[in-house]
Order: C-alpha cells, then sequence, then structure tokens
C-alpha cells in the first residue's frame, strides 16, 4: 500500500460516520506556517461543522495549532494527519475564543499542551453546553462526531494579560463586545495576524455580538502594538488578506450601522437591508450573513432608541 493509501485508510477509520470527508489540506501561507482552510458559511452536515479555519506554525522547537476544528472527530482526523507530515512532533493547541467549531477538536487531539486565555476558558466552560446543543441541530447526522460524552478539553495553561508571546507568535486579547474574548496571533516571522471571531472571507459573522461594539473592536485591530507595517490577515474564514482587510470590514459595521440608524430616524420597518452600502462591495451584501448582520443591528437600535425615549 502506498503512503497515501494508509493515510486515507487512517484518516477514514476516525470517521465516526459516512458521508464527506474532512477537508485537512495544510495550505502554505508562508515559510513554517500553513492553513487548514474552512468552508464558508454556517455548519452543517456536509462540511461536518468545518467552518473555523486553523492556523498552523512548525519548527525544530516543536509544532503550535491555533483552534482545533469542530469536534472530537475532526480533532483525531487532524491528529493522524500531523503525524503523517510531521512525525514525533510536539503540539502546544490554542483555544483561540469561545466557539465550538473552533475549540471542540482539541478533546480528539491526544497527547497535547492546551493552552487558551484565562477569560476564553471561563467563556467555554460558562457557554459551551448551550453551543453544542444548537450545533447538534446545524450538523444533523454529523453531530455523531460530537460523541456520547462532553466534547469540551478547557485549556490547560491559561494566558493573562492583554498581550504576550507564546513560541513563534506575539498574541494579544480582544474581544467581539463585553462578554465575547478572542485572541489575535501574530506569527512573528512572516508577518500573518490571525484574527479569528473579527476577521472573515466574505461578511463577517455578528451573531450573539453587539454589533456597535464588535465593529469598535473591529478598527481596533489597527491599533494594536507592535503589528509590523505589512501585516496580513487570515479570518475565521477565507484566505490570506492584505493589510486593508481591517479596514473593509470596519467600514462594513460602519455603513451598516449608518444606515440601519438612517432607517430609524426616517421610520422605515427595517425589514429588509438596503440594496448598497458606501464602500461596501456588492459580493459583501449577497451573503446571507449580511441579511441577519442587518436585522441585528437594527433589533439593537432600535432597543436602545426604546429605551432613551422612556427615560
Amino acid at each position: 500500500m502506498t503512503r497515501r493509501g494508509c493515510l486515507a485508510g487512517l484518516l477514514a477509520a476516525a470517521w465516526p460516520i459516512a458521508g464527506a470527508a474532512f477537508d485537512l489540506a495544510f495550505q502554505p501561507l508562508a515559510p513554517g506556517l500553513w492553513r487548514v482552510p474552512a468552508a464558508d458559511g454556517d455548519g452543517n452536515v456536509d462540511d461536518r461543522g468545518q467552518v473555523s479555519n486553523l492556523l498552523l506554525a512548525v519548527d525544530d522547537a516543536g509544532g503550535w495549532l491555533i483552534g482545533s476544528g469542530p469536534s472530537p472527530a475532526f480533532g483525531r482526523a487532524l491528529r493522524v494527519a500531523l503525524d503523517a507530515r510531521w512525525p514525533g512532533r510536539r503540539w502546544t493547541v490554542i483555544s483561540p475564543w469561545a466557539h465550538p467549531e473552533a475549540v471542540l477538536g482539541v478533546a480528539g487531539l491526544g497527547d497535547v499542551h492546551t493552552v487558551g486565555h484565562a477569560e476564553v476558558a471561563e467563556q467555554m466552560a460558562e457557554r459551551c453546553a448551550g453551543c453544542i446543543a444548537r450545533l447538534k441541530q446545524r450538523l444533523g447526522a454529523a453531530a455523531a462526531d460530537l460523541g456520547d460524552g462532553d466534547p469540551v478539553r478547557l485549556p490547560a495553561e491559561r494566558l493573562t494579560g492583554t498581550q504576550g508571546r507564546l513560541g513563534p507568535f506575539d498574541w494579544w486579547r480582544a474581544a467581539r463586545d463585553a462578554r465575547t474574548t478572542t485572541t489575535v496571533w501574530l506569527h512573528r516571522a512572516s508577518g500573518v495576524a490571525f484574527a479569528p471571531g473579527l476577521l472573515w472571507g466574505g461578511a463577517p459573522d455578528g451573531r450573539d455580538a453587539d454589533i456597535a461594539e464588535l465593529a469598535g473592536h473591529t478598527a481596533g485591530l489597527k491599533a494594536l502594538p507592535g503589528l509590523p507595517p505589512a501585516v496580513r490577515w487570515l479570518g475565521e474564514q477565507g484566505p490570506l488578506q492584505d493589510g486593508d482587510a481591517v479596514a473593509q470590514a470596519a467600514a462594513y459595521w460602519q455603513a451598516l450601522l449608518a444606515a440601519a440608524q438612517r432607517g430609524l430616524d426616517d421610520g422605515d420597518g427595517g425589514l429588509q437591508p438596503p440594496p448598497a452600502l458606501p464602500g461596501v462591495p456588492p459580493a459583501l451584501l449577497r451573503d446571507p450573513r449580511h441579511a441577519l448582520n442587518w436585522q441585528r443591528a437594527w433589533r439593537q437600535l432600535e432597543s436602545r432608541w426604546l429605551q432613551r425615549s422612556l427615560r
């Protein structure tokens, strides 16, 4: 049997259900740095929840994985692929934010060192039960990937503070809003920064977030201390982006909020998003997430208007 055939057999053994295989390609971004690509949109039975990019760095000192995928079954398949590509490597696995599609794979990765910011670990402990229930609904038959036990493995090492270093990465504490912490990771040698939960390949995802706060935190990525001038960005989904990615995402949120506020001021019902937003590419307005973002922004602005009017 060829090496490729052997690996395929091992990966198949790691999958508990029939259906589409996990996409475990290692896409090179820079020397010593790879992306495990994610599908676009929400997790479902076809993509088996693999909708969060993973960032992978390898050097002589070891291997580092930011994000671990949507399920223990994914983690087991990923470990087989990692060991086949980099045998004998000691892995450090980072949980970047409390998002099930990004952090549940670590439970299947076996003997690895687990790391996460203390606030991320606390939010995982508080929210994962509810998040997993919703994930199961989205996955359908692929929910078997989560197994019968508790699929949550909390980070053993807890980072604290607002910034630091870990292996080949600099990191910063960031946030989507006051309730949800995320972390940003800069691969020093390449100038590639990973901002899960804040940047996306298409329209960003505002679910479960305060849109006004999310807009401010997204714009704040440009001000992280120590970012190189020629930084390139990787988001939760989508390919590597140039340095304008932060400005474009921030402009989207600002234009969305401004349009919703104008609609409220004019007495519009807000049922449909406007057909165009200044400075926003038309492709983003066709993204299914855009309509959901519009509804959420409208509801939040309307709620604040009602609260002010009752004072």
